[in-house]
């Protein structure tokens, strides 16, 4: 029987493109997914509610997406899981009755130690993706996400470390996967991935949810890059490390 999946990852990282794969190999995405304008994540809506209700739950108002936040990884590791019956014991048994299951949500690198103390590790296979950190920065300033270039490479390497740790101390083997080799060498990549999650995905798989030039560089355009760099010098004074260093 194949494990379940879980992603751990940023935002921003093309983690939707990567489960949309994977789900392609019979892995269940839950009842209800969430969908973004111009693309379907393939994220359980109900893990999300569940990560936002943890964030509540411990205290947490913070901006995940552009703050490394220890203490608050701390605050909701500490969480009981509450009997039972409880909303979160109650979650994972509807995903149990869905074997193979995959979790994608960008918010696990600061729940996934919550999740620890419910989930059978054994029976879960974990991939660690990341992405360049240029290409990540661009992403995030297109957004109006307006940090400098060395406050984003420093979350996204603090978030990658913390994944890792979590990983290395509870022993769990893993698949780093870099986005940009899923897209420039994809053969090479899925045949790692099927090494490690014992599945039969090809690159057809990948055409199917990914419509975009595969073996080129998934980086943005020239243009997109100068783009980002208008708005960023345009909200500098603004930009969001400085505002969080405020508060």
């Amino acid at each position: 029987m194949k494990k379940n999946v879980i992603i751990l990852t940023s935002g921003l990282s093309g983690s939707s493109v990567l489960t949309g794969l994977i789900a392609r190999a019979g892995y269940w995405t839950g009842y209800r997914t969430f969908r973004k304008d111009e693309y379907e994540t393939h994220e359980n809506q109900e893990l999300i509610d569940l990560n936002l209700r943890l964030f509540r739950e411990a205290g947490y108002t913070g901006n995940y997406l552009l703050e490394f936040s220890p203490s608050a990884i701390e605050r909701i590791a500490a969480l009981d899981p509450g009997p039972d019956d409880s909303v979160y014991r109650s979650f994972l048994d509807r995903c149990n009755e869905h074997i193979p299951w995959i979790w994608k949500d960008p918010r696990l690198w600061l729940t996934i130690r919550f999740w620890k103390k419910l989930l059978d590790l054994d029976q879960c296979s974990f991939i660690l993706l990341t992405r360049g950190l240029v290409q990540s920065w661009i992403s995030s300033t297109l957004r109006r996400q307006i940090t400098t270039y060395r406050y984003s490479r420093n979350y996204e390497e603090s978030i990658r470390l913390s994944i890792e740790d979590f990983l290395q101390e509870n022993r769990r083997p893993y698949l780093h996967l870099h986005y940009e080799e899923l897209i420039q060498r994809p053969a090479a990549a899925i045949e790692r991935l099927n090494a490690h999650l014992g599945t039969a995905l090809t690159v057809d798989d990948l055409k199917a949810i990914y419509h975009k030039p595969l073996y080129k560089s998934p980086r943005n355009s020239i243009a997109k890059h100068v783009k980002a760099m208008l708005i960023y010098l345009k909200n500098y004074s603004e930009r969001l490390d400085i505002v969080t260093e405020r508060e």
